[in-house]
């Protein structure tokens, strides 16, 4: 019995050492949840890839938070490319040698089928084509909802090179 008390007590001091630590971790960094719109970006993208024949393109966090910050950028200037140059190369500091492509549109609705819609009208754009066939090997969709109803979008596509 003493003994089970012991355990008892080691662990709920134990419980209580975590909270503390987690507790006092400074977060510098905001947290970003992909939402569904943005995931199904990417399955679409990765969808019409298959059907050419391409491996799938790997989700990359780091590249979702900079199409965010991007898309964001695009719905306060109504420019899809605003700031664009300074995050390239906000971008190649991190993991030079790299090599992007990035695809921009708006559309009035969050809704995963206009996620549908947006892709498809991409692979009709032979520009746009031809980023989403190009040997990329990770890709990051970002959204920003405008309080106009429109969603500004921003796929981010990456390869490294040797």
């Amino acid at each position: 019995m003493k003994q089970t008390s012991l355990h008892l007590l080691r662990t709920l001091l134990a419980i209580c050492l975590i909270g503390i630590i987690v507790l006092s971790c400074k977060k510098d960094e905001p947290f970003y949840q992909v939402n569904a719109f943005e995931m199904e970006l990417h399955y679409n993208v990765n969808k019409y890839r298959q059907s050419q024949g391409l491996s799938d393109l790997v989700f990359f966090h780091d590249l979702f938070i900079e199409a965010r910050q991007q898309s964001a950028a695009y719905m306060n200037s109504g420019k899809p490319d605003e700031g664009m140059d300074a995050r390239w190369e906000k971008i190649k500091e991190h993991w030079e040698p790299v090599n992007f492509g990035a695809l921009s549109s708006k559309i009035n609705s969050k809704d995963t089928t206009a996620a549908r819609i947006v892709v498809e009208g991409w692979i009709q754009d032979s520009a746009a084509r031809s980023i989403i066939l190009d040997d990329h090997i990770q890709s990051g969709p970002g959204i920003a909802e405008g309080n106009d109803g429109w969603v500004y979008i921003t796929h981010f596509f990456m390869k490294i090179h040797d």
